[in-house]
């Protein structure tokens, strides 16, 4: 049998092994840190959440990265978008990560607030409480498709403010349809013309 020459062996075997060690493709997509900024930016703290979340699933972010998206998502639902449990983890996380980051100091801070908001929502759900107390509370702590089908099932409608906060968040949806009803009891309001659950969540 005819042998390789010794130069063609190795070469054979180099190629192999790059192929057996490349890389995986890198995930498409923006720059992390323009994601970040852009969220940062955005009015909506729910679209801003969303986009973090879509970052922070990419499986190519440094640690570097990895701990900017998750300070930032942290600090964003634990004040305007409303998830208050979700910001405990992120903080979590980042400081399992990174603890000695330059991040660190605030995080802990961040996290010792939000404790304390949930431990006081949770002993406040302990009353007796109307369904948009309830809401409030649920919504808060970061249970939003919990809060929402309960509305839904109740058939009332939600306060002025939380149809706001519900049509930020992507859960009420604007329609020409005339017919289209946001709930089944209570007067009729100004502020649900056209409007109506944009997913149903109930079944």
């Amino acid at each position: 049998m005819r042998r390789l020459p010794f130069y063609t062996s190795i070469t054979a075997a180099l190629l192999l092994a790059a192929c057996a060690t490349a890389p995986e493709a890198t995930d498409s997509g923006p720059p992390p840190e323009t994601v970040i900024a852009q969220a940062l930016a955005d009015s909506n703290p729910y679209d801003a959440d969303r986009m973090l979340s879509e970052l922070l699933a990419r499986n190519s972010l440094t640690t570097e990265q990895k701990v900017q998206a998750l300070y930032h998502r942290g600090s964003l639902r634990r004040q305007s978008a409303n998830d208050r449990r979700g910001a405990i983890e992120d903080f979590e996380k980042l400081l399992k990560m990174a603890p000695d980051h330059a991040l660190a100091a605030n995080a802990k801070t961040e996290l010792g607030y939000v404790r304390t908001d949930v431990d006081q929502i949770e002993a406040s759900m302990n009353r007796f409480l109307t369904l948009a107390q309830w809401f409030d509370g649920v919504w808060t702590l970061g249970d939003h498709d919990e809060a929402v089908t309960r509305y839904r099932k109740s058939g009332l409608a939600p306060t002025p403010e939380q149809v706001e906060t519900l049509t930020d968040a992507g859960y009420i949806c604007r329609t020409k349809d005339s017919d289209a009803r946001l709930h089944e009891y209570g007067e009729t309001r100004d502020d649900l013309a056209g409007l109506e659950w944009c997913e149903d969540l109930t079944s």
